[in-house]
C-alpha cells in the first residue's frame, strides 16, 4: 500500500477533503515512537546521564529539549539534551566536551568513528551514534526556549501537532533536479528550521483561521491546503511575522527590528527574544514557496482526479510501501524517499569553480550549496543506487546510468548473494524482497 498509515475505511470516504482530513490524523499516529524506538532512546539518554554523573557527581543538571520534548518525534530524530554545571570544571566548554568524547568512547556507548564534535560552531556540539543508530547531540550551558514554548503551543492550538508532522515529512523530502543537495527543512542548507516551521503554522491557525472551522469534518485537510496555498504566496520581502498576543504582521515601518527585504529571506520575531529572527538562517525561502506551490498543486490534482479510493496524502507523503497491518520501519531504517521537481539538470561543478565559496566568499551566491559530505564521489555512487526517484521522474529515468528501474535492498542484496553462493541468505532476501514488492 502507498498509504499505510490508512485503513479500508478511511480511504473509502466519500467527500476527498474529509479523506485527506482523516489520513492527516491516521499519519499522526502511524509516525509516532514504537516502543522499541522509545526503549532505544532511553537507554542511550540513560547511558549518558550515568556517565556525566560519575564524571561530574553533584555538580551537572541535565536537561533534555527538542522533539524528545514537544512530542515531535520522528523515527530517525535526534536526542538533544544540555548539561548546566554548577561551576565549570574548564574554561573552555569545548574541553569539556572532548572529555566527554573521550569517556563515551572509552565505555564504548559510541565508536569514535560514530562521534563528531562541533567545536567552532556558535554553540559547540558533540554528537555521538551508538549501536542502535540513535543519535544525541550534547551542548554545554545552552540555553533553549524554544521547546518550552512549542510545548505550550501544542497544548493550545491541537492542530499544530498532525500538520507539523505531515508538513515535515512531505515538505522536506522535496527535491529540486538543479540544486539536489537543498535541504527545504534545513537552516544547515539555507532551508526552514523546525522551529520556523512551527512558527509558521501558529501563525497560519492565529491569523487565517476561525472556530468555526474546527467543528467540520474536512478541518484538516482544508488546513493543510490552506496552509500551502497561503504561504507560497507570501511576499517575506515586504513583511514579518509575529506570533505574540494573537499574532500580526509587521510591515518595514513597525518591525521590531530591521526587516529583511533581500530575495528568499524570511523574518519571524522570536516570541520571546523580541529582538532576534527565529529565522534569519533561512536564504532560500523561495524555494520554499515553490516546493510549497507544487505540494499544493499536486493535492488539489490527486483530489480532482482520484477514484472512490484513493490516498489524497500520498501524493505529497511518500514512505516504503508496506500493508496496514504491518509495522513501518523503524529508526534509521525508516528511510526518506525523495519527491523530485523537474528544474533541468544540476549545474556543472568544478573545482575552479567552487574555490571562490571555499575562501570564504558567499557560500550561497549562485544557489551553490555549503560543503557536505553528501557531496562526495563515494556518497553519490552509493545515492544512484536508493530508489528515491518518482517512477513517473523523466529526468532522473533518462540519465540513470545503472537501470531505470530501481531495485531496492533486498533484492541487491539477493542478487549479491545468489553470486556468492550463499543459498540460505539468497533465499532469504530473495523472500524478503517479493514480500516488499507485494
Amino acid at each position: 500500500m502507498e498509504a499505510p498509515w490508512s485503513n479500508k475505511e478511511t480511504l473509502a470516504t466519500k467527500d476527498r477533503v474529509e479523506r485527506l482530513s482523516k489520513e492527516i490524523l491516521d499519519f499522526e499516529k502511524y509516525i509516532e515512537p514504537t516502543k522499541q524506538e522509545k526503549l532505544n532512546r532511553d537507554t542511550l539518554l540513560y547511558q549518558i546521564s550515568e556517565l556525566v554523573e560519575r564524571t561530574w557527581p553533584g555538580i551537572t543538571t541535565i536537561t533534555v529539549f527538542g522533539s524528545s520534548v514537544t512530542g515531535l518525534v520522528f523515527p530517525g530524530s535526534d536526542l538533544d539534551i544540555n548539561i548546566d554545571f554548577e561551576e565549570l570544571p574548564k574554561k573552555n566548554v569545548v574541553d569539556i566536551l572532548k572529555i566527554l568524547r573521550k569517556r563515551t568512547v572509552d565505555a564504548k556507548i559510541f565508536r569514535f568513528s560514530d562521534t563528531n564534535l562541533a567545536a567552532r560552531a556558535k554553540v559547540p556540539v558533540f554528537t555521538g551514534v551508538d549501536e542502535n543508530n540513535v543519535s544525541i547531540d550534547i551542548s554545554i550551558q545552552n540555553a533553549c526556549f524554544s521547546s518550552d514554548r512549542t510545548a505550550a503551543w501544542i497544548k493550545e492550538y491541537p492542530a499544530l501537532k498532525p500538520l507539523f508532522m505531515v508538513l515535515k515529512q512531505s515538505i522536506g523530502n522535496f527535491r529540486f533536479t538543479n540544486l539536489p543537495l537543498f535541504e527545504p527543512l534545513s537552516a544547515k542548507f539555507a532551508g526552514l528550521a523546525s522551529f520556523s516551521l512551527i512558527c509558521l503554522i501558529v501563525s497560519y491557525l492565529q491569523l487565517q483561521t476561525t472556530k468555526e472551522m474546527e467543528a467540520k469534518k474536512d478541518y484538516y485537510g482544508n488546513l493543510l491546503l490552506g496552509f500551502l496555498n497561503f504561504y507560497s504566496k507570501f511576499e517575506s520581502e515586504k513583511q514579518a511575522i509575529g506570533l505574540n498576543d494573537g499574532g500580526r504582521y509587521y510591515t518595514k515601518d513597525n518591525c521590531p527590528f530591521v526587516l529583511e527585504t533581500k530575495h528568499g529571506k524570511l523574518t519571524i520575531v522570536d516570541p520571546d527574544q523580541p529582538g532576534i529572527n527565529v529565522a534569519r538562517s533561512t536564504l532560500k525561502f523561495d524555494r520554499v514557496k515553490e516546493i510549497f506551490a507544487h505540494a499544493y498543486k499536486l493535492l488539489m490534482n490527486r483530489i480532482t482526479e482520484s477514484s472512490k479510493t484513493d490516498s489524497i496524502l500520498s501524493s505529497i507523503v511518500k514512505v516504503e510501501p508496506h500493508y496496514h497491518s504491518d509495522t513501518r520501519s523503524q529508526g534509521a531504517r525508516f528511510r526518506k524517499i525523495f519527491v523530485w521537481i523537474e528544474k533541468g539538470p544540476p549545474p556543472p561543478s568544478s573545482s575552479r569553480n567552487n574555490s571562490h565559496n571555499r575562501r570564504g566568499g558567499n557560500r550561497f551566491g549562485n544557489d551553490a550549496m555549503p560543503y557536505d559530505r553528501t557531496q562526495s564521489r563515494s556518497y553519490q555512487r552509493q545515492e544512484q543506487y536508493r530508489p528515491n526517484y518518482e517512477e513517473n521522474n523523466s529526468y532522473y529515468r533518462s540519465n540513470n546510468r545503472y537501470n531505470s528501474e530501481p531495485m531496492d535492498y533486498n533484492q541487491r542484496e539477493y542478487q549479491r548473494h545468489t553470486k556468492n553462493n550463499n543459498s540460505h541468505l539468497a533465499r532469504h532476501y530473495k523472500h524478503k524482497a517479493e514480500r516488499s514488492r507485494r
